[in-house]
């Protein structure tokens, strides 16, 4: 299958680009021209010749539709699954972008007493909200579903190995909203079909990409798209990289200080000890500075994420294969397993606004209908980062220190 722009609304099915005199400077959601009917996720297949597709440009605005009834508020919002619509990585770029996101919110603010009441009802009954745990449950479980669709629809001979996320995110943590992105994702697939690696991975992620939930494919987080490698290609990129990290020599006491560093330590630039001096010997033998940062990311989710699909008959494979790799051992960009211990123990607290969270559905059963809403509305527009209602702002904010830091680190490492 080769990922085109007639899927849907990539190729502008429901709506059209200029509505409301609104006329951004390209009709494209996917941004590399050059790939139109040809396959389009190639970010991490050939390390030599890493092409960084990504699907970030102008947002494309719905069709305006008279709202005449709870069904037509409902069809609206179920559109909203598309990535296009909600299209915010590129806002700087495309300033037009938050105009046309606020035209295809404005449905929200149409609505009489009662469609609102009824929407809300709705919500709740897709979503699982407010109860946060079921919420999690769902976006968790339509990843699972969406997962193995994606690799029988690639190929008879294609498995999962293993797929799972960030185990400190809001979705694991039982604390997330509806649309919530499971963070760090992955997938490893075994490929025993007639089809190459690359061919492989590349019609995977368009199948999970065009049949999944956009919103929970962190479709706002650049490079948080799942990845996806195939047991080969971790085994071949693994090889690579520690070629590269033989040539740095580290004592037995420097080594069982990084090991230890997986447990405890969360501060970057001294967790990170590794990659950074990684960085002194890239790049080298097809490796770059760049891919040695995203491989780790990667790696460590497979290392130390939590599992939502673990093969039984191949996963022995992958865990060896990463726990006899230097690179395997050591990569700690993410700190991921010294969040989750630190959190899982009590000693860090978890993000304050999902500390806030915790009593949310308490507190939602107090609200009259009209602030159940404003907050679900709220919800709705979080996803692109449109959140703009100060009385719910506390469940929806970043801590800009973290945000910070893990901008550093990335820095030093691409340096």
């Amino acid at each position: 299958m080769n990922i085109t722009l007639t899927n849907n609304i990539y190729f502008n099915k429901y709506g059209n680009i200029n509505n409301n005199n609104t006329k951004p400077n390209s009709n494209l959601y996917i941004n590399n021209k050059n790939l139109i009917n040809k396959d389009t996720f190639l970010r991490q297949t050939n390390i030599k010749n890493n092409q960084n597709t990504s699907f970030t440009g102008v947002t494309h605005a719905l069709k305006k539709v008279t709202i005449r009834s709870l069904d037509d508020a409902i069809k609206q919002w179920e559109k909203l699954k598309y990535a296009p619509y909600y299209e915010a990585l590129d806002d700087f770029k495309y300033p037009e972008n938050k105009i046309i996101r606020a035209q295809n919110f404005e449905f929200l603010d149409k609505l009489t007493p009662e469609m609102k009441e009824g929407f809300v009802k709705h919500f709740e009954q897709v979503t699982g909200f407010p109860n946060l745990n079921t919420v999690s449950e769902r976006i968790e479980q339509e990843f699972i579903t969406r997962v193995y669709q994606a690799a029988e629809r690639v190929a008879g001979g294609v498995k999962i190995i293993a797929a799972g996320y960030d185990p400190t995110c809001s979705v694991a943590l039982r604390r997330a909203f509806p649309g919530s992105g499971l963070n760090k994702s992955f997938v490893v697939l075994r490929n025993a079909s007639s089809l190459s690696d690359t061919e492989v991975v590349n019609h995977f992620k368009g199948n999970l990409w065009f049949n999944t939930d956009q919103r929970i494919l962190s479709l706002n987080k650049a490079d948080n798209f799942p990845e996806v490698y195939t047991m080969e290609q971790v085994h071949h990129c693994l090889d690579m990289v520690d070629e590269r990290a033989k040539k740095l020599w580290f004592a037995d006491g420097v080594k069982n200080y990084m090991k230890g560093m997986l447990e405890y330590e969360t501060d970057p630039l001294r967790g990170g000890y590794f990659n950074i001096n990684l960085t002194r010997v890239l790049p080298g033998n097809g490796v770059t500075k760049e891919f040695a940062k995203n491989f780790a990311y990667f790696i460590e989710s497979v290392r130390d994420g939590k599992n939502l699909i673990k093969n039984k008959s191949y996963y022995n494979t992958l865990y060896y294969a990463i726990r006899l790799s230097e690179f395997g051992q050591y990569t700690n960009v993410s700190r991921m397993s010294a969040h989750d211990k630190l959190i899982s123990t009590g000693q860090e607290p978890i993000k304050a606004k999902l500390q806030l969270r915790k009593t949310l559905a308490r507190e939602y059963s107090q609200m009259n209908p009209d602030e159940k809403f404003e907050l679900v509305k709220d919800i709705i527009k979080a996803v692109s980062k449109d959140n703009d209602n100060p009385k719910f702002t506390k469940y929806f904010e970043n801590d800009p220190v973290e945000n910070e830091q893990y901008k550093q680190l990335n820095k030093v490492l691409v340096e």
